[in-house]
């Protein structure tokens, strides 16, 4: 069968633009380093948070530094894999012929879905950054109009909120897809552009808080106006320590939830890698770039907290979700236009991190579309080298998932715990990287896929028995991330049973497409 045939056409269509610097700052942009140094990891080291531990001895930084390491088999099959076979749609392409198609199609529908949704809660309650930015600026600086602001306006997301302040939440995560849907359709380049200026602006905010609270000194009476105002209170007990009795059960434990934020998100470099400029130089290096930019940054920022405040006062300032490393480095900055500088990089932090799934989600659409899984409409590109159609939908969908919060917060937050697809899908490509790596005769990549197997099984499994990630939480009596896990592999199942139905109708068989690496 003529690939003519088995595939919408002979050619993608899209342009080989993506240089170095783009492909790692959309995986920057995928593990979230300032995200995760914001309120997404740090108050679960509190064990009034986390019932899964018991107490102080859980080191943040340590769990940094061992999601790092146990993240390395998972990056050598994505750089094994992406020098290999760089495709557009990445790990779903890699799955779907080594593994098998039906599976790839489902888990990489399951995985969109899953990304559509958390993207949509990413927008809706980025809010907490914006009311996290004002509370602290007009707490230290006896600001009442942004405190006005923080407490009426752009109040805490996870509060009790009004349809009027749900509307607005909903507006600026709504207008800011728009705008940056506009700029990827109108020029595909321009989307690369928008990520890479969102990356270089975060972590410019990011390494100016680092240098805020390295230099601020005494840390205990610069930082204490910010306790007071915000009615923090610690232990009077509590002995500066760096490093506390490390209980190593504890810090295992913490690792789920660096892998919610983090190291194991390597899929959006591959994802766009027939776009590659130097296919095999970004290829190899994309990946290991950004995994150790990330990993620098989320080690030292929390080893520099405890550094500068001591562990044991912030295992329990950490704890009330209000103290974390963002909103430090604000109250200690004395010039409002570093205020204003680093509460700007919070809050875009967000939005970079939107802005590269606005691409990645459109190209794994672009590569099932091409396969004939989806609809051969979303496959098609303008003129300017952008898969219009693909993009339309992400804004359709993303629009309809981002109204959830408006109707229920409770049901939305309980969202977050559909990330157990996510580990799911990590699992699914790690076994397929044996398959792959035994059939080819590449033994460091079969290796590599039996660590990493075990591993995203594990995450899997806490996924689903962790109350922190909220799997099993109901609302009203109603499991929603159960219900809508079920719902999401299930829709994979029928879109790709529909689809190999309906094709079979015209003559065509999509499961040849999974013998054949698709064309650039």
């Amino acid at each position: 069968m003529s690939q003519r045939k088995v595939f919408v056409r002979e050619s993608s269509g899209l342009i080989k633009q993506v240089n170095l610097l783009d492909a790692v700052m959309l995986n920057l942009g995928n593990m979230s380093a300032g995200v995760a140094l914001f309120e997404s990891i740090s108050p679960y080291l509190n064990s009034s948070n986390n019932p899964t531990i018991g107490g102080p001895g859980g080191v943040l930084w340590i769990a940094s530094l061992l999601g790092l390491i146990f993240a390395i088999p998972q990056l050598i099959i994505y750089t094994v894999m992406t020098r290999h076979i760089s495709r557009t749609g990445g790990d779903y392409v890699w799955v779907s012929r080594s593994m098998n198609g039906g599976i790839g199609s489902v888990m990489a529908i399951a995985l969109m879905l899953e990304s559509l949704a958390y993207f949509a809660l990413i927008a809706f309650f980025s809010a907490s950054s914006i009311n996290a930015v004002l509370s602290t600026i007009g707490g230290v600086d006896h600001s009442s109009f942004l405190l006005n602001l923080a407490n009426n306006i752009f109040v805490n997301p996870y509060g009790n909120l009004t349809l009027i302040q749900k509307g607005i939440f909903y507006s600026i995560g709504a207008i800011f897809f728009v705008i940056v849907i506009l700029l990827n359709i109108f020029k595909a380049k321009w989307g690369y552009n928008i990520v890479t200026i969102l990356g270089i602006f975060s972590f410019a905010s990011l390494i100016a808080a680092m240098i805020i609270i390295a230099i601020s000194t005494p840390f205990m009476a610069k930082i204490s106006p910010f306790m007071s105002s915000q009615g923090i209170s610690i232990p009077s007990s509590v002995q500066y320590s760096f490093l506390p009795k490390i209980n190593w059960d504890y810090t295992l434990l913490l690792l789920p939830i660096f892998a919610l934020y983090t190291y194991p998100w390597m899929q959006a470099g591959p994802a766009v890698s027939a776009e590659f400029k130097q296919s095999q130089k970004i290829a190899k290096l994309n990946l290991v770039l950004a995994i150790l930019i990330t990993a620098f940054f989320v080690t030292v920022g929390f080893a520099e907290m405890d550094a500068v405040a001591g562990y044991y006062f912030n295992y329990y300032a950490y704890g009330t979700f209000i103290y974390n490393f963002w909103d430090v480095a604000i109250a200690l900055s004395q010039n409002a236009l570093v205020q204003w500088f680093l509460g700007l990089g919070v809050i875009l932090w967000n939005f970079y991190v939107l802005s590269y799934g606005v691409i990645v989600f459109s190209r794994y659409v672009f590569a099932l579309s091409f396969d004939r899984v989806l609809p051969a409409k979303f496959s098609e590109v303008n003129k300017y080298g952008s898969p219009i159609y693909a993009h339309l939908l992400d804004l359709i969908l993303t629009l309809s998932l981002l109204s959830i919060p408006v109707f229920s917060t409770a049901a939305a937050t309980s969202l977050y715990g559909a990330t157990i697809l996510g580990a799911l899908y990590f699992l699914v490509v790690s076994i397929a990287s044996i398959f792959y790596g035994v059939k080819n005769k590449i033994r460091i990549l079969s290796i590599a896929g039996i660590i990493s197997a075990i591993y995203f099984a594990f995450l899997t499994y806490e996924a689903g028995i962790n109350p922190v990630f909220g799997f099993t939480s109901t609302v009203d009596g109603i499991p929603i991330t159960e219900i809508f896990v079920g719902l999401v592999i299930v829709t994979g199942i029928v879109v790709y049973l529909l689809s190999k139905y309906i094709n079979s109708k015209k003559g065509i068989d999509i499961s040849m497409s999974f013998k054949e690496i698709p064309p650039e």
